[in-house]
Parts: C-alpha cells; structure tokens; sequence
C-alpha cells in the first residue's frame, strides 16, 4: 500500500476516533456545582476546594462544571431573579445528573423547583431545614446540612468566663441567618442559658444590639454577618473588616464567632465548621448518588456536618484576659486560621 492509498484508512480512522471519544465524553455522568455567591468568597473556595479533593479521588469518567449565582459583598442588589433564570437556563441545558446547590438561595430560587423529578438528582449544602425547601417528600433529594459547632463552643465557654453563663446570640435577618437562629433556638446549651437570639437588618441596629448585650448576657455569640446593610432600607453592605473590628473593640463581652471571617477581619475568637470538611462530604454524597443514579439504587440518606475548626488572634484573646488552652492555638494554626494583631486578611 502506497503512501498516498493509505490516507483515506488514516483520515477514517481518526474519524472513528474522534466519534467515540465524542460519544465517550457525552455518556459520562454529569455533576453540576451551583453556589449562590461569587466565586471569590473565602468560605466558597474553601468549599470548592473541599470538592475538588475528593473528585480527585474518583476513578469513575465523569465531567464537573461550577456555577455561581455571583451574590457577593459587592453586589448586593443583584437581580435574584435574573440570576435564577440563567442558572436554571444553564441547568435545563447542560442536563446534569446531579446537581449540588449550596446555599440557601441556590435551594430558594433554583434548587427547589428541579424536586421531584425523575432525570435528576439534588444534593444540598445548606444550614437551613430541608423541608423549607420542599426537599422533606422529594424522591431526588439529599444533602448535607452545615451544623454549628455548637457543642464545642460549650466545651470552650468554660475558660471564657465562668461555668454558667448567660448567652445572646446576634445574626442577620437573611436566610443563613434564620438558618442559624433555628440551630441555636433548637440546641440544649446546659449548663448554660440562651438569653436570646436577635437577628437584624442594618448596621445601626447591629451596633444597638452589640451594645444592649450586655444588660442580660455574659457571652455575644456572632453569627454569620455577610450582607448586613449599612443603612436601614438598603443601601451598601458593611465591610468584614469594619464590622469584625467595631464589634470586637466596642462589645463589653466577650465575643464569640461561628465564620472565619469574623476573627479574619479583627474579631479574638471563632469556632467554624470546617468549609473545606463540608465540601468533602457533599462530594462523596454527589458521587454516591451518581453511582445510584446509574444503577436505578437510591440516594444516600441525608447528612450533618461533623468537622469544624478553630479561629483566633491571641492578642485580643489576651486583652480580654481570656488564655485558652495550647491545644486550641495549634488547631488554629493546622487550619491556617491563626491570626496576628492587625493583620486581618493575613493567617499566621
């Protein structure tokens, strides 16, 4: 055979080749990855990150596409409903065999309207009760659910302040936050006392709160403060860096976080579930329920959060008289969330 007579078997060849890696790649299970805010937020990357290690681990084809709804600090004001459509638009035409949304708002304006049915399977990564999103009867549906680290703060209060101690809970009225006050309200804080849980909409009422703690309360117990408005009604959102800080300097109690970001930005102390722990398991929850998925089985049953860590900066811990145990600052410092006196956005 000549050269030249063997290009049409060489161009069929690649031809046919080409087909089946086409078909190969087309009949590989989908798994789509839908956050509600920006992919630069810390705590979404720490929970990509999460993914993206135990897909490493996978040995099964598979694609994997990431979109964010882009809700972030700078844009507060973003159209949810533009958002939504182009999310569920990318959805309805990508066709995922599971689709992981994570967030309150990615189950709210996207996550919710795809339960129940047969040709796709949901994976939640939320805080809040799946049955606020209609997931309670849903066939198609599991997750994991973000659960503070409630008991181990208990653990800490001992070398806070005293044995028995009152606690108020301060929050932004969103979904996370509501998410959070059901977990608080529903947690048995004995030998302690919950005095309270206020969730608020704006930055002078947060200050208000900070400062009104202390007549009932011993311990301020920060939650999630993301997207708090500067001015009632709307407007920007306050700054990490300048809530975190006011709040620390100006609380006359000792002030106990459950994100990074608050001891990130100036706060003395947190104790966060671990993001990167979270985004482990809705992965191993994802591939389980593509592997069901393929063999007609059924969903792993839902999960909670387990893994958490520690957040500190040892100077305000200091100032405030508060000495933890070593055990805590080397967490902190595993975790890369130990954290200098005035370096707010740089881990020691």
């Amino acid at each position: 055979m000549t050269p030249r007579s063997s290009l049409p078997f060489a161009a069929a060849f690649v031809a046919l080749l080409t087909v089946l890696l086409v078909t190969f790649n087309h009949q590989k299970p989908r798994l789509l990855v839908l956050q509600s805010y920006s992919e630069s937020g810390t705590w979404e990357r720490a929970v990509d990150s999460g993914i993206q290690r135990e897909l490493t681990r996978n040995l099964r084809p598979l694609r994997t596409r990431w979109h964010y709804m882009s809700f972030s600090e700078e844009s507060m004001r973003i159209n949810w409903d533009t958002a939504a459509q182009h999310s569920r638009s990318v959805i309805d035409t990508w066709r995922p065999d599971v689709l992981v949304a994570i967030g309150e708002e990615a189950q709210q304006y996207v996550g919710r309207h795809y339960a129940g049915r047969t040709d796709l399977r949901i994976v939640y990564g939320i805080g809040e009760d799946p049955a606020s999103f209609g997931y309670a009867d849903a066939a198609n549906v599991t997750g994991v659910r973000e659960t503070l680290p409630l008991a181990q703060i208990v653990e800490l209060l001992r070398y806070v302040k005293g044995p028995a101690l009152r606690i108020r809970a301060l929050g932004v009225d969103d979904p996370t936050g509501r998410a959070e006050r059901q977990q608080v309200q529903e947690f048995d804080w004995g030998p302690h006392r919950l005095a309270g849980v206020q969730l608020v909409a704006d930055y002078p009422a947060w200050q208000e709160a900070v400062r009104a703690a202390a007549a009932d309360a011993d311990v301020l117990l920060v939650l999630s403060s993301k997207g708090l408005m500067r001015e009632e009604g709307g407007g920007q959102a306050v700054s990490d860096r300048e809530l975190s800080y006011w709040t620390e300097h100006e609380s006359a109690l000792p002030a106990i976080g459950v994100r990074d970001s608050f001891v990130a930005a100036g706060g003395a102390l947190a104790v966060v579930p671990s993001p990167e722990a979270l985004g482990e398991q809705l992965a191993r929850q994802a591939l389980a329920a593509l592997a069901g998925a393929r063999r007609g089985g059924p969903l792993p049953p839902p999960q909670d959060s387990v893994d958490f860590q520690i957040s500190l900066r040892p100077e305000r811990l200091a100032a405030r008289g508060i000495q933890l145990p070593t055990i805590y600052e080397q967490a902190a410092r595993a975790s890369h969330t130990l954290y200098l006196e005035g370096a707010e956005a740089q881990p020691r």
